[in-house]
C-alpha cells in the first residue's frame, strides 16, 4: 500500500509498505534516500525529482520511502587493533633457545658437558638456573594500537505482505529497494562512443562521467537513526507465494547495509539522537 506523509517543508513522501495493522511504528524501520546539504556538512532527506541524464530524458523520483518490520537485525562493529611489538624480543630471535632457558632444560645438558670435557666451569650452570622461568615478554610487547576501521555493517531482514494489493504491499517497496541497490545509471556506451554520439548534447562531466553510482539512503529504527548508508547485497528469494497474477504475496528479503565510511563518536552520537 501508497501512504502519503507530508514533510517539515511541506513536500509529500510517498511510503510503500505493508498493512502491519496496530504493530507499533517502532518495530518498523524506515527508509529513504538521501542528498547532500547545500553548505556540504551533512545529509538530508531528499524528496526532489532529479533528471539523471539529459540526453538520454531519464528522471528519478526521491519522494519514496519504504516502511517493513525487521528481525534477523544484526549490527556488526569491527575495530582493528594489533600488537607491533610482539616480534621484538629475544623469543622471535631464538626461539628454541630462549624456551629450554625458560623451561630449565639447557642447565643439565650443559651440566653433562662440563662433566665430561670440562671446557667449561660449574659456575656457568648456576648462572643458567637462574633463567629459568625468565621470558622476554613485557606489556610494551603485547601493547595493542589501533589502525582503523573498516564501516559499520548491518544484516536485516526485511518482511512485506499482502492483505489488500500484492502490487502495492510487496512488489513495489522491493522493487523501490534494489532500485536504491543497484546504481543509478550505467551507461551503455563507452566514453568515445558516448562522446561521438552525444556531440554537442551532452555536457562535460556527462560526457566523461556519464554513469551514476547507486543511491545513498538512510534508516530509522526504534531509537536509531543510521546516516548516510548504502546497500551492499540484497537476497530475495523467488519461489514463493504468488497471486493469480504471478505478484508475490509475501515476501521476506535480507539486505546487508553499510556506512558511507568508518564511525566516530560523534557519529554514534548522532545514531541515538531522536
Amino acid at each position: 500500500m501508497m501512504i502519503s506523509l507530508k514533510g517539515s517543508n511541506g513536500s509529500q513522501a510517498k511510503i510503500l509498505t505493508s498493512d502491519w495493522g496496530k504493530l507499533s511504528p517502532h518495530l518498523i524501520a524506515r527508509f529513504y534516500p538521501l542528498k547532500k546539504m547545500p553548505n556540504g556538512a551533512g545529509w538530508e532527506q531528499s524528496r526532489d525529482k532529479r533528471e539523471l541524464s539529459a540526453f538520454d530524458r531519464f528522471t528519478v523520483d526521491d519522494g519514496f520511502e519504504v516502511h517493513a518490520p525487521l528481525s534477523d537485525g544484526n549490527a556488526e562493529m569491527t575495530l582493528n587493533w594489533h600488537s607491533p611489538f610482539e616480534c621484538t624480543g629475544a623469543e622471535s630471535k631464538a626461539p628454541a633457545l630462549t624456551a629450554m632457558l625458560q623451561t630449565g632444560n639447557l642447565s643439565p645438558m650443559l651440566q653433562a658437558v662440563v662433566e665430561r670435557t670440562g671446557f667449561l666451569e660449574n659456575g656457568a650452570s648456576s648462572a643458567l638456573d637462574k633463567l629459568a622461568g625468565r621470558t622476554g615478554i613485557t606489556k610494551l610487547n603485547s601493547t595493542q594500537v589501533f589502525s582503523g576501521m573498516p564501516p559499520l555493517k548491518l544484516s536485516i531482514t526485511l518482511h512485506f505482505r499482502a492483505f489488500h494489493d500484492p502490487l502495492a504491499e510487496v512488489r513495489e517497496p522491493i522493487r523501490q529497494i534494489q532500485e536504491w541497490a543497484v546504481p543509478q545509471l550505467l551507461s551503455s556506451d563507452g566514453l568515445v562512443s558516448g562522446a561521438i554520439e552525444g556531440a554537442g548534447e551532452r555536457g562535460f562531466i556527462e560526457t566523461i562521467f556519464p554513469s551514476i553510482s547507486p543511491q545513498i539512503i538512510g534508516m530509522r529504527y526504534g531509537d536509531r537513526t543510521y546516516e548516510p548508508m548504502v546497500i551492499e547485497s540484497v537476497s530475495e528469494p523467488i519461489t514463493a507465494a504468488r497471486s493469480e497474477k504471478g505478484i508475490l504475496v509475501q515476501q521476506s528479503i535480507q539486505i546487508t547495509l553499510s556506512t558511507l565510511s568508518a564511525i566516530d563518536r560523534r557519529d554514534i552520537g548522532r545514531m541515538y539522537r531522536l
